[in-house]
Formats: C-alpha cells, structure tokens, sequence
C-alpha cells in the first residue's frame, strides 16, 4: 500500500449521497464519554478571549437491521479540531454507503476502512489548497509562497489519530494511526477478562509511536536518524508519533526547506497508512473498549501499573454496570482516583481532553438469558460533547457536494478560456526544495528532458487538468523513453 503523501493524490473523492444515512441510529450497545478542554486561541501576540473547545470525537452509528454497526474514537493532535471533525464525518460518510445486498460488502468493508485514511488526508490537502488560495486572492498570505503560507492555515497544522472499528454480524474490522488504545473483553463462564488470546490494542507494539520495534524499522528503512527521532521527535512539537492523519506542514515540508533538499528531509516517515486487520466474532467475546492515550496516561498517573489497567479496568466495569453510562462513570472514577493521587502542585492541563468508548456484542442467542454481567440498553437521545450525529454528517455532505460543484464550475471555465501566463520575477532569495543548478545541469544533459519540461509548463498555462491529461497521454505515446 503507498505510504505518505503519495497516497492522497491517488485517491479522487466523488459526492457521497447522503440518503443511506437515514438507516442509522445510535448504538443502544455502545456507551461513550468525553471530556472537553476550553482552550483560549493565541493569534501571535494577542490573545482571543473565545473560548475552543477541544473534544475527542467519537462515533457510535448502527444500523437499523443491526447489521452493521460504526465506532470510533478521533483523538485530536493539538488545538485544532479540524482534522478530526473531518475524520469521523468522512468515516460515517463512506461506510454508510456499503450495500448487503450480497457477500461482496466484505470486501467494500475491508477496502473503505483503509482508504478513508487516505481519502481523509486528500481532502484536507483540498481544504489546504482551497485556504491557501483565498489568502492569495485577498492578499492576506503576506508571502506568496506556498511555503511560507502552510505554517499559518490551521487546515494544515491540524491532525488527527483515529481507531476505527465496523462491526457485523460475524466480524470485526479494525483500522487505525496514533496512539488509541483498544482491547476486547471477554466473558469466560462468568469470569470477565482481557484474554490475550483474543486481538489486543494497547501494548507499544501496537501503537504508532518511535518506541514501537517495527515503526522504528520502518523509519530505519527511510534512512531516518532515529537517535534524532528519538530526541527531537518527527514535528515541531517534538511528539514521538510516527503515523496520523494530517499533520500537512510536517508531511509537506517538514525540513525540507531547512535542508534545502528533498532528499534530506524526514517528511515521508510520517504517514496516514492504517494497520488494518478483521478477526472473527466469538461468543466470548463481552466488550470492546476504545480510550485515547491521555486517558491511558492518566490511568498510569493512579499507580496502576501498565500490565495491571487491563484487569483494573474489567473490575471498574463490574461495578458500573447497572448505570445509565458505565463509560461516564469510569471516567469519572479514574479522574476521581487521580485527584486523590496527585499533587496540589502537580499541572493537570495535559489530562483535559479525554475520550473513552464501551461497545457491548449483542449474542441473540443469549440475549433473554439472565446474567449478573446484562447491561441496560443505551436509550438515552441525549449526545455526549464530541460525538457525531447524523444531521451532522449530512451537512458535512451537502457542504463538500457544493464546493465540488464549485470546483468543477471554475475547471470549466479553465477548460474554455485556458490560464493567464505571467511573467514570474523574483526579488529576493527564494528556498527551493530541491538543488535546482543540478536540475538545470540534468535538463541541459537531455534535450529530450529539457523539451518535456517546456512542453509541461506551456499545459500548465494552457490547459484545464483534463485537457493536460489528454496532451500528456498523447505526448508519452510519442516520446515512450520517459515513461519510468
């Protein structure tokens, strides 16, 4: 599967209908509970005294026949909430348009749990493009350069880690980057555990972080200096993450424009690939549980040890289920347990936003059977901060469908009366990506290079896409040397 940012332009993002939509409902099986962080917005050196909400995004969407059913929890990176409010819109979006109609919606599952990520990413480099064109036009961007003008769009300083699990009748699929812990609970003859038996999501081996042996090696292969990694982490904020979605300035630029090379810079070992994987359901199987990694943290932050939360956990879940929310009340005992541990003195900013996901399997078989571990269905309307609605989801569509149409108008009229070439002049130093004397001295070398290059900068002032795809074609036919 391609890695980076390589991906996003392989992936062309048609109008989704929103009408499927209407066959979901939220999960009576399905408990979730966030906790929200009021962060004040900082515009250099003045201070906005509006209050952001920073909330993880969850989703728990079932359809109405139970034979699917959608959860996932969006961790957000940073302040902004862009990257996930698209993430999980886009999740539901393209998921609810999988048909049962025959055995091919296994595949259509398994397909579109891994190229959401990519889909995902694609339409964030939109957003980009989009804002950094209207900054263009207004002049607002300050230095033209595209650039300079990534750093200061929230569209590409936002990112986003996501666990996303589809459930059917018999299957489980699972997709995710970042740092989401996820285990499955299971109830052997009363005795409820978390088996290692069963897939588990919570070790370091299973997160995308540097101190996970295979991302490590993944790096190693990229020619990564991992002792710097290490250090410095791969973005500005020093975070030892190594997959999510968005993230556009690092994945863009990166150091490249330090370097002055492309070759040089780390860029491609950050990447939106997913791990995916599908197991079966067993009739052992209780639970499934998704929590972000603050509340993972500040689970250690207790004194429970890491190798003893699984089992912390199963016990705290016992004694909750006969609340309305046995997630809300875990959170809330967790929160409870850290206050009592910590320090007056002791920051709690970074345990402010947090978000945790309790799926119970529905087994017909056992449904009517009474059990000391039955739990109350979910008949609350009520949504908790940060999870996703269908109306939301709606909107999402009706607001992407037009500004596709948009698009498509201003191709048009590209098509019809081709691009203005201006007379490009620069005054000043401008930071390439790459050494550009020994791409002069390679296009020098090769008149037949130097004769593409021209032709491709005369379509890029001539032509609409379409039209360059069509001159292009027809200019490789003829010169088939350049094709790699």
């Amino acid at each position: 599967m391609a890695t980076g940012t390589t991906a996003m332009a392989s992936s062309i993002i048609t109008p989704a209908n929103a009408s499927n939509l209407s066959n979901f409902i939220p999960c009576p099986h399905t408990f979730v509970a966030t906790k929200v962080r009021q962060n004040r917005t900082h515009y250099g050196s003045f201070t906005d005294n509006r209050q952001q909400t920073v909330v993880p995004r969850v989703c728990r969407l079932r359809r109405n026949d139970n034979t699917m059913g959608i959860y996932a929890l969006v961790d957000p990176i940073d302040t902004s909430m862009i990257a996930s409010d698209v993430c999980v819109n886009m999740l539901v979006e393209q998921l609810s348009q999988v048909s049962f109609d025959d055995d091919s919606y296994k595949k259509k599952i398994s397909d579109g749990m891994q190229q959401i990520f990519y889909e995902t990413e694609n339409r964030l480099l939109q957003m980009v493009f989009d804002r950094a064109e209207e900054k263009a036009i207004s002049g607002s961007s300050g230095d033209g350069t595209t650039e300079k003008c990534l750093p200061s769009l929230d569209e590409a300083q936002s990112g986003a880690f996501l666990f996303a699990a589809t459930v059917t009748q018999s299957k489980v699929y699972i997709a995710y980057v970042g740092t989401i812990r996820m285990f499955l609970i299971s109830n052997n003859n009363g005795d409820l555990q978390v088996s290692n038996n069963r897939p588990q999501y919570y070790h370091t081996g299973s997160l995308h972080t540097i101190h996970n042996e295979d991302e490590s090696l993944r790096l190693k292969k990229l020619n990564v200096n991992l002792a710097q990694v290490q250090n410095e982490g791969l973005d500005n904020n020093h975070s030892k993450y190594t997959r999510c979605i968005g993230k556009l300035t690092e994945k863009l630029l990166s150091s490249a424009a330090a370097a002055n090379d492309v070759n040089e810079a780390r860029c491609n070992a950050l990447v939106c690939e997913p791990r995916f994987e599908k197991f079966n359901i067993c009739p052992q199987d209780y639970a499934l549980v998704m929590m972000t990694d603050k509340l993972y943290q500040m689970y250690l932050k207790t004194g429970i040890s890491e190798d003893k939360i699984p089992s912390n956990f199963v016990d705290l879940l016992g004694k909750v289920l006969d609340s309305v929310n046995p997630a809300q009340r875990i959170l809330n005992e967790l929160q409870e347990q850290y206050q009592r541990k910590i320090d007056s003195t002791d920051d709690e900013s970074h345990f402010q936003e947090m978000g945790l996901l309790i799926h119970f399997f529905y087994h017909a078989k056992t449904s009517n059977q009474s059990s000391p571990f039955s739990v109350t269905r979910n008949a609350t309307s009520i949504l908790v901060e940060g999870e996703i609605a269908i109306d939301e989801v709606k909107n999402s569509i009706m607001k992407n469908n037009e500004i596709q149409e948009k698009r498509e108008k201003n191709r048009t009229l590209s098509r019809s009366h081709g691009h203005i070439r201006e007379k490009q002049t620069h005054n000043k130093t401008v930071e390439p990506f790459v050494r550009f004397n020994d791409y002069e001295l390679l296009l020098n070398e090769k008149e037949e290079l130097r004769e593409a290059d021209n032709f491709i900068t005369d379509l890029l002032y001539s032509q609409s896409a379409s039209g360059m795809d069509e001159k292009l074609t027809e200019y490789l036919k003829l010169h088939s040397s350049l094709k790699l």
